[in-house]
Order: C-alpha cells, then sequence, then structure tokens
C-alpha cells in the first residue's frame, strides 16, 4: 500500500521500531486534534458524554506515547543481563495499553451510571445534529486509525500496535454512541446519553481483558501455535538425513523468538556429518521463520521392521500340533540388532532332528517380520501332564 511505508525488512528490530515510531507518531498527532475538536464542542453543547469522550481521546495520547516507549526499548541489543534481548518490553507495553483501556472502560460506566441519575436535554440544542455529524466523522477517522495500526501491526507481527488499533477501534465505537445519543438526546430521548455509555464501556472493558490474558500468557509462556509446528515438522522432513522430529518448543522473546526441537538421525552418522546435517536444518528454519533454533540430535533407530512379541505368539500358534507350551517371550533390541528369546515345552519324546526342523520353522516364521533378528529357542520336554497343562 502506497501509505505505508517500505522500510526494508520488517524483522529487523531497527525496522520494527520504525513502523513503530510512524504509529505511535500519527496516532499521537490525529488524538490531540480530535480531543480539542471534542472538548470544544462538548463544552458548548454541554454533553458530559462528549466530553469524557474527549478524554478518552486524549488518554489515547499516553498509549501512543507507550507505543513510541516500548518500540525504543524493545529494540535495545542483548546484554550481559539480557541475553536474549529486550523484546518482551513490547508485551509490557501491550499490558500498560490494555489496562489504560479497561481504566477508561470503567470510567465510562461510572459517568453512564451519574447520568441516568440527572437526565436532561442539551443547553445548546440547535447545535446538537451538527455536533453529532462532526463526531460521527471523528468516529470514522478513528477507525481509519485503527485500520491502520492493525495493518502495520500484522506486517511486523506485532502484539502492541494490535493492542494500539483496538484502542483506537474502542475510540471509534464510543465516539458512535455518543453521537447517537447526542441525536437521541436532541429529540427527547435523554436515556441514550448514558444506555450507549454502558454498551461502549463494556465492549471497552472486554476487549482490554482480551488483550492481558493474551498478553500475560505470552510473558508466562504458551504452547507454541500448531500451524508454526506443522511448519518445522514439514522444513525438517524435507532436509535429507532427518528421520523425525519430536520435543518442539518455541520461546517467545517479542520479535525475537527461538525454537529448540529433538532430531532424529541415523546413529551411524559421523559427528562432522550430523554437525553439518544440524547447520542445515537450522538454516532452513531461519529462512523460513526468522526464528534461530537449538537442535538435539538423537540417534534413532529403523523399528519399522522389528519383530513384536504378539508377532512372535502369532507366529507360534501356528504350530500348536507341535508345541506344547510357551513361555519367557523377550523382545531385546540392542541398537539396530533385535534378540528373540522364548522356551517352548514339547513332546519328551521328540527327536533332535524334528526338534533342529521345528527351530527353523519357527526362526524363519519370526524372520518373515524382521529378518535381522537372531532367534534363540530353548527347548524344554513336557514332564507329567499333571504338572504342565497346554497352553495353545
Amino acid at each position: 500500500m502506497r501509505w505505508i511505508p517500505e522500510y526494508g525488512d520488517a524483522t529487523d528490530i531497527s525496522i520494527r521500531a520504525k513502523y513503530g515510531y510512524l504509529e505511535g507518531s500519527l496516532s499521537i498527532i490525529g488524538n490531540i486534534v480530535l480531543f480539542l475538536i471534542k472538548i470544544v464542542l462538548g463544552v458548548l453543547l454541554n454533553s458530559i458524554a462528549l466530553i469524557a469522550d474527549s478524554i478518552h481521546s486524549l488518554s489515547d495520547v499516553a498509549t501512543s506515547a507507550v507505543v513510541i516507549f516500548g518500540f525504543k526499548f524493545s529494540k535495545k541489543p542483548a546484554d550481559e543481563k539480557h541475553p536474549f534481548g529486550h523484546g518482551r518490553i513490547e508485551y509490557i507495553a501491550t499490558l500498560v495499553i490494555a489496562i489504560i483501556l479497561m481504566i477508561a472502560g470503567i470510567e465510562f460506566i461510572r459517568e453512564a451510571l451519574i447520568r441516568f441519575t440527572d437526565l436532561k436535554g442539551f443547553s445548546q440544542q440547535q447545535l446538537a445534529l451538527p455536533i453529532a455529524c462532526i463526531v460521527l466523522f471523528s468516529a470514522i477517522v478513528k477507525e481509519i486509525m485503527a485500520r491502520y495500526s492493525i495493518i502495520l501491526s500484522k506486517k511486523i507481527q506485532s502484539d502492541v500496535l494490535t493492542a494500539e488499533g483496538w484502542h483506537h477501534r474502542s475510540d471509534a465505537l464510543s465516539s458512535i454512541g455518543v453521537a447517537l445519543s447526542i441525536i437521541g438526546t436532541s429529540y427527547g430521548f435523554y436515556f441514550l446519553d448514558p444506555l450507549f455509555g454502558l454498551v461502549v464501556s463494556a465492549i471497552i472493558i472486554y476487549i482490554g481483558y482480551r488483550l492481558v490474558r493474551s498478553t500475560v500468557d505470552a510473558l508466562i509462556g504458551q504452547k507454541p501455535d500448531n500451524y508454526m509446528i506443522k511448519q518445522i515438522e514439514h522444513i525438517a522432513q524435507q532436509t535429507k538425513d532427518i528421520r523425525g522430529i519430536h520435543d518442539i518448543s518455541i520461546h517467545d522473546y517479542g520479535p525475537y523468538k527461538v525454537v529448540t526441537l529433538h532430531a532424529e538421525v541415523d546413529p551411524d552418522l559421523s559427528l562432522e556429518h550430523a554437525h553439518t546435517l544440524a547447520d542445515n536444518l537450522e538454516r532452513k528454519i531461519k529462512e523460513k521463520t526468522n526464528y534461530a533454533t537449538v537442535i538435539h540430535l538423537e540417534p534413532t533407530y529403523n523399528l519399522e521392521k522389528q519383530v513384536t512379541k504378539k508377532e512372535v505368539i502369532t507366529c507360534l500358534l501356528q504350530f500348536k500340533q507341535e508345541i506344547q507350551s510357551f513361555h519367557k517371550v523377550q523382545i531385546i533390541n540392542r541398537g539396530k540388532q533385535t534378540n528373540v528369546k522364548l522356551h517352548i515345552i514339547v513332546n519328551p519324546q521328540m527327536s533332535v532332528e524334528t526338534s533342529h526342523k521345528l527351530y527353523t520353522k519357527i526362526k524363519e516364521c519370526i524372520q518373515k517380520t524382521d529378518n535381522t533378528c537372531i532367534v534363540d529357542i530353548h527347548f524344554e520336554p513336557i514332564k507329567t501332564k499333571k504338572t504342565e497343562t497346554k497352553a495353545i
């Protein structure tokens, strides 16, 4: 958009600050102009709602100053005490704006309740409609400022500008309420002024609450966004020799974010190759997300072809005519090697040759699942029918 300057890479802390200064400066100028217009008209009309709305516009000057303050200090580089920079100052600035919003909402409720106890018309009744039109125009200006702030917030991924945008929008909503109340009051519906004040106040408080909640979650630490996790997983899948990743965490320091994850690799990789692999994955994540990355490499073995205890038992059940019973079935995984150990009970009259053939059949059956596994079978002759029951 032509009315949004292109300062450069929006992920750069200094560039982000420029966008913050731009929004903050325009907001301060716009709010001072609106305050002067509203306060003059409010005094002229003797409208409590309009005077209160002018004070709301003046309070926006303070929040815009907080925006500039937040960006100024958040761009400070990392130091000994703050190795991850000062980006979380943006969250503190957002929290301050949200609290100001809620205080303003509570103040509006107080003013509205007072107005309910003293319903009356305006001192300059003939000016009510022209002033209402001017107030509506101010609401349009505030909505434009809100949209501008939100567009900038999306460009640089800034919660503080989102909060500032909603603050502008709350002022626009309150101005609409004030304009409608002025029109209604001019026609004798005096209760509309405080009624609209209560509705707008509730909206303002709710917006403030939502901002406080989201900011506190970010400061405390919250679960990574599912979209971002899937994006990182996709990057890993496209990286050669990475078998999988898990335990993904995203540490949020405002504009500076750090991803920690565990990457699964072949255990036979050399240290040099594994290190290069980790560097490549870090570089790809940085290019796609602009997040710094800390990777813990884990050797992992291909478990897809390893035999399971269930498969061993299924195999043994095929030889129930020759096997009296079985027990002590063990599956031992040693790196890439799988050992299968078991005891089977057979007829004591079985010959060595027959037992050897049975061993070969069982081994081949088990190795259909994993042809690299070692099968160790211990044959036990059944002692008596009383002490040994058939298990299959």
